[in-house]
C-alpha cells in the first residue's frame, strides 16, 4: 500500500473533498494548483513512502530561491511569506488525510515545522483617491453605452459597499435584491463560507440598482443573473470579471484587484467605529481572527484623530 504513487492518492483526496466534504470548485482547484507546484518543485517525491517530515522544509527552501519569469523580461526570485503559509495549509491538510488513512505514520504532520504567520506591511484597502479614479475611468469610458455605464458602476459599488467576494457577486440573482427592505441576500450556495447572510444596502447602491434595473428593462434582459454580459443576455463569467478588472486597471492607472474592495469595505466600517463582530458578520466570516487580518490596513497613524481627543 505504501508504494502507491502520491499523485494517485491526491486524486482520491480531491474526490473526497468534492463529493463528501462538498468543497467549492475554487477551493478544490487551489488544492490542485498547490499540489502541482509541489510536484514540479519536488520531482523526486513520487511514491508516498518518498515522503519525510523535512521534505516541506526543502520545498519551502526551493520556493524561496526559485527564479520565475514574470511578464516579458522581469525575473522574480522567491515567493511571499503569505504564499508559503498558503502552501503549508493546503499540503498539511492532504498529509493529515494520508495519516488518517494510514498511508503515513500518525505523528508525521506533528514533525513538520509550521511557518510563522506572515507579517503584512502592504495596505490592502483602497484609498478614497484610488476608488475615485476607478469610478472616473468608468464614467469617462462608457459615455457611449448607458447600459455598460450603469452596470460597471454597480459592479464597483457592490464590491466597496457590501464587501462581497468575487464568486458571491457573480452568483447574485435579481431576486437576491430586496429594494423595499433595502437588503442584499447572499446565498450560501455561492459563498465560500457556505452560509447565507443579508447585507444592508447603502443609499448610493440603492439608487444605482434602480438605475441598472431600468436599463435592463430597456434591453429586455431575461437572465436572472444580476450582473450580465454587455454583449449577450447571460451572466457575467469569471473570465468576464477578470477582463473587467484588467480593463479598468489600465484605464484608471490603479493596480487593484477585486479582493482589495472587500478589505476597503471592512476597514471603512472599522474607521466608522463598527465593532469587529458586526464587520465579521457582514463579511460572512466564521472566525474573528480572519476579520482582524482584513483590518491590517488600519495603522497607528489612523489613531491620531482619537488621540487628539484625549483629555485627562
Amino acid at each position: 500500500m505504501k508504494h502507491q504513487e502520491l499523485k494517485e492518492l491526491f486524486q482520491n483526496y480531491l474526490s473526497e473533498c468534492e463529493y463528501s466534504k462538498q468543497l467549492r470548485k475554487a477551493t478544490i482547484k487551489s488544492y490542485h494548483d498547490v499540489f502541482s507546484t509541489f510536484q514540479k518543485i519536488m520531482p523526486e517525491i513520487i511514491l508516498v513512502d518518498d515522503l519525510y517530515p523535512l521534505v516541506m522544509n526543502l520545498f519551502f527552501q526551493r520556493l524561496k530561491t526559485r527564479k520565475k519569469i514574470v511578464g516579458k523580461n522581469t525575473v522574480r526570485i522567491g515567493v511571499k511569506d503569505s504564499t508559503i503559509r498558503t502552501y503549508y495549509n493546503k499540503l498539511i491538510a492532504f498529509f493529515r488525510w494520508l495519516e488518517n488513512h494510514q498511508y503515513i505514520p500518525l505523528n508525521f504532520t506533528k514533525q513538520i515545522a509550521k511557518p510563522a504567520n506572515p507579517i503584512y506591511e502592504d495596505e490592502q484597502a483602497l484609498s478614497s483617491y484610488a476608488v475615485s479614479k476607478i469610478i472616473a475611468a468608468i464614467s469617462l469610458h462608457t459615455t457611449d453605452d448607458v447600459f455598460a455605464h450603469k452596470r460597471d458602476l454597480l459592479i464597483i459599488s457592490l464590491f466597496i459597499y457590501t464587501g462581497v467576494r468575487r464568486g458571491e457577486l457573480l452568483g447574485l440573482r435579481v431576486q437576491d435584491i430586496h429594494l423595499e427592505n433595502k437588503v442584499l441576500f447572499i446565498n450560501g450556495a455561492t459563498s465560500k463560507s457556505k452560509r447565507s447572510r443579508k447585507i444592508p444596502l447603502h443609499p448610493i447602491l440603492l439608487l444605482q440598482l434602480k438605475a441598472y434595473f431600468l436599463e435592463r428593462k430597456k434591453r429586455k434582459i431575461t437572465s436572472d443573473a444580476l450582473i450580465v454580459s454587455c454583449k449577450q443576455d447571460t451572466a457575467l463569467t469569471h473570465y468576464g470579471l477578470k477582463h473587467w478588472v484588467n480593463k479598468y486597471r489600465k484605464l484608471s492607472g490603479v493596480s487593484f484587484h477585486v479582493h482589495q474592495a472587500r478589505h476597503t469595505f471592512a476597514c471603512s466600517l472599522a474607521k466608522l467605529n463598527a465593532d469587529v463582530t458586526t464587520i465579521m458578520k457582514a463579511l460572512g466570516h466564521s472566525n474573528l481572527k480572519t476579520t482582524q487580518r482584513y483590518l491590517r490596513s488600519i495603522n497607528s497613524e489612523h489613531s491620531r484623530a482619537y488621540i487628539d481627543q484625549l483629555s485627562f
